[in-house]
């Protein structure tokens, strides 16, 4: 999944992944034991590697700015 650059930062995906792959915009995220840059510094992100695709997300998003990869 990917989060567009028509994401309003609204932060709804955050609180629906239940994988918490999605972070805020500018925040560092986690993987494997390490900590990494974040990877949008505009909007919130998702993190691949986290993402199990299952769609959650993009069913809160008011403005329809998840979309799959």
């Amino acid at each position: 999944m990917k989060i567009t650059d028509d994401c309003i930062s609204c932060s709804a995906c955050i609180d629906e992944c239940p994988s918490s792959a999605i972070y805020n915009a500018g925040s560092e995220h986690e993987l494997n034991g390490s900590t990494f840059a974040p990877l949008s510094e505009d909007h919130p992100y998702v993190v691949g590697e986290l993402c199990d695709d299952c769609k959650s997300c993009t069913e809160v998003c008011p403005v329809d700015s998840i979309v799959a990869e």
